[in-house]
């Protein structure tokens, strides 16, 4: 897994060397978990199709190799594209996530490629709870170290 919402100080420069033009390193790069953080990943909206990418769902597709992705940012992004790289992953035991699913300890939705993509990072988790209607809209105004409650 990948999470979505953590924007890091990085940016696409720090990751790779030789990025085609200046503007390029600038793209900001998440963190998406603890799992192989020197590893990087890539989340993308592409209107063209990439060698070794996986469809995750309706306009979400994960997989550029480093060489891909520097010849994708050399390039403007055609509107409605996106692009986002995240340095990590989350990752669980054999069968740790489905028992975690089954003790309730997740909130899952389906994945939207505008929460993605286009709400900002320190966004994204108040939206995907206001979309679940209540009882789920009430978390957004709980802090999220719980012992401040």
């Amino acid at each position: 897994g990948l999470v979505v919402n953590r924007r890091t100080d990085l940016t696409y420069g720090e990751l790779l060397d030789d990025l085609p033009f200046p503007a390029a390193s600038e793209g900001a790069v998440f963190w998406g978990g603890p799992c192989e953080p020197s590893r990087m990943q890539v989340l993308h909206r592409l209107r063209r199709e990439l060698p070794h990418e996986m469809e995750i769902c309706r306009e979400i597709r994960l997989g550029i190799d480093a060489d891909t992705f520097r010849d994708v940012v050399a390039h403007s992004l055609l509107p409605g594209e996106a692009l986002h790289a995240y340095v990590g992953h989350a990752g669980w035991g054999a069968g740790q996530l489905a028992a975690e699913l089954e003790l309730g300890s997740w909130i899952t939705c389906s994945a939207e490629p505008d929460i993605v993509f286009d709400t900002p990072p320190d966004e994204i988790w108040d939206s995907v709870l206001k979309s679940l209607g209540s009882p789920y809209s009430r978390l957004t105004s709980m802090p999220v170290d719980p012992r401040v409650n």
